[in-house]
């Protein structure tokens, strides 16, 4: 089973993954200073046609994690459209949207991983369970690697609407806060990926 074939469900019975919604996300963060060019960049994105997963993606979603790579150069690498084989026994295997690395200037993925983004284009709650399990394949992925167990984040995102998830052992939680972006402001969303990114990277 590829990874997008997993559901919440699945996540469970094959995976032995339990899910629970848990505020995780502090509700104070720091402010991000949002560049004129991404504004400009999602002014921009009004008039492209976004129907479906891959054109909000490249519009919006591709953008804003631009956007935080930018203003944390050397810091990490990302990944797009990569395949992500782990474990094929348990059917860890298949394409990432986004895979977040700790390590910078990277051309492969390369341990540890920390962060996870499943693009959706319809309810975002459908993506949960297949980005559960690409983040559980991160966490094999680490251990195979021999990093010390730190939780791994996700988020699945129709672009407007972001949801964040963390992985501690086979413990899933689901922010209920769901964060959102507009054309005008993507700051909020860039605050709580600056806050991930800091816990991920802290000592």
């Amino acid at each position: 089973m590829p990874y997008n074939q997993f559901t919440v469900e699945s996540l469970s019975d094959n995976l032995g993954i339990s899910q629970e919604f848990k505020l995780f996300i502090p509700q104070e963060l720091a402010p991000f200073p949002t560049s004129l060019f991404l504004l400009q960049t999602l002014e921009d994105a009004k008039s492209e046609a976004l129907g479906t997963e891959k054109a909000k993606s490249e519009h919006i979603i591709l953008p804003v994690i631009k956007e935080l790579k930018k203003q944390n150069p050397n810091k990490f690498s990302y990944f797009s459209g990569y395949k992500f084989e782990v474990d094929k026994d348990r059917e860890l295997n298949g394409f990432c949207d986004f895979i977040f690395s700790a390590l910078p200037n990277r051309i492969k993925i390369e341990q540890p991983v920390f962060f996870v983004v499943e693009a959706k284009n319809d309810l975002i709650e459908n993506g949960i369970g297949q980005c559960g399990a690409e983040m559980y394949a991160a966490q094999i992925f680490n251990a195979k690697k021999g990093h010390i167990s730190k939780p791994i984040y996700g988020c699945v995102t129709n672009a407007f609407s972001w949801v964040f998830l963390k992985l501690e052992d086979k413990a899933l939680y689901i922010d209920p806060n769901y964060i959102s972006l507009t054309f005008t402001e993507p700051h909020k969303v860039l605050s709580v990926l600056q806050w991930v990114l800091d816990e991920c990277l802290a000592k």
